[in-house]
């Protein structure tokens, strides 16, 4: 058997198994598309090393808020709230393997962002080159607040 026709058999072996692990779990899809969306904790701007202030990984609720949905429809809703500045977004999403992109109102293209979902801490992680972005499951972030009110 020739060498090149080893070599590039074993390269698409590789490739189809990293695939395969890139791609989320039944599991993770279901927990992606909660009705109850996703709040943001961070924002980083990889590219200039800097964070945004209102999204620091400390929950801000009088000054700063957001939240992405990810229905099972493939539509996504999308507020934040800064100082009282209300933002929405709204539009649709496609998720190839671990690739999030979304298309807003305006046909506007975001992303793709690669995604992690830690099914045990309720977290995903969005990030490209530019940005990193943290986010915790709403339900989660709902449960905490109501223990620490108690």
């Amino acid at each position: 058997m020739p060498t090149g026709f080893v070599r590039l058999s074993l390269l698409l072996a590789s490739a189809l198994l990293l695939n395969a692990f890139s791609a989320l779990s039944p599991d993770q899809t279901k927990q992606l598309k909660d009705a109850g969306g996703w709040d943001y904790l961070k924002m980083t701007d990889t590219g200039i090393q800097t964070q945004h202030d209102c999204f620091d990984g400390n929950l801000h609720p009088d000054t700063c808020s957001g939240r992405l949905i990810l229905s099972s429809d493939d539509k996504f809703t999308q507020e934040v709230t800064i100082a009282g500045q209300k933002v929405a977004r709204r539009g649709t999403y496609t998720l190839e393997d671990d690739q999030l992109t979304f298309f807003d109102e305006f046909a506007t293209r975001d992303g793709p962002y690669t995604i992690e979902i830690d099914l045990q801490n309720k977290s995903l992680v969005m990030y490209t080159s530019a940005v990193r972005i943290e986010l915790v499951l709403h339900k989660t972030l709902h449960d905490k607040k109501r223990k620490e009110t108690k």
